[in-house]
């Protein structure tokens, strides 16, 4: 094409490609504790040893329990990848596989 070169396929390196599953990973978190009015998880794991309001202590040590889950089984997917026996999984598949928030029913309201 008129000396123009041909299209150059970008591959992301595998460094790349982790921290962009780590972003979106932690937005994740980030925003599930949004919708329980923290501005962040660290926000909502600040009340895990807090006794003065029983709801947000409840919620801190749920949201605290959570995310070491949740992190733990990013961690055993990446191992997965890394030895071979699977495949990259996207964003979404990721987080739909991965441990859900447990809050009791009596801290959603």
């Amino acid at each position: 094409m008129d000396g123009f070169p041909s299209a150059v396929k970008f591959e992301p390196s595998l460094n790349e490609v982790v921290k962009a599953f780590e972003v979106a990973l932690q937005l994740h978190l980030d925003n599930k504790a949004k919708e329980y009015g923290y501005d962040n998880i660290y926000t909502a794991i600040s009340y895990a040893e807090e006794p003065s309001v029983p709801k947000f202590q409840v919620e801190g040590k749920a949201f605290r329990s959570w995310r070491s889950l949740y992190w733990f089984a990013v961690n055993q997917v990446k191992a997965e990848v890394a030895s071979g026996t699977r495949q990259i999984p996207t964003i979404e598949a990721l987080i739909e596989e991965l441990p859900k928030l447990d809050l009791p029913p009596t801290t959603l309201t």
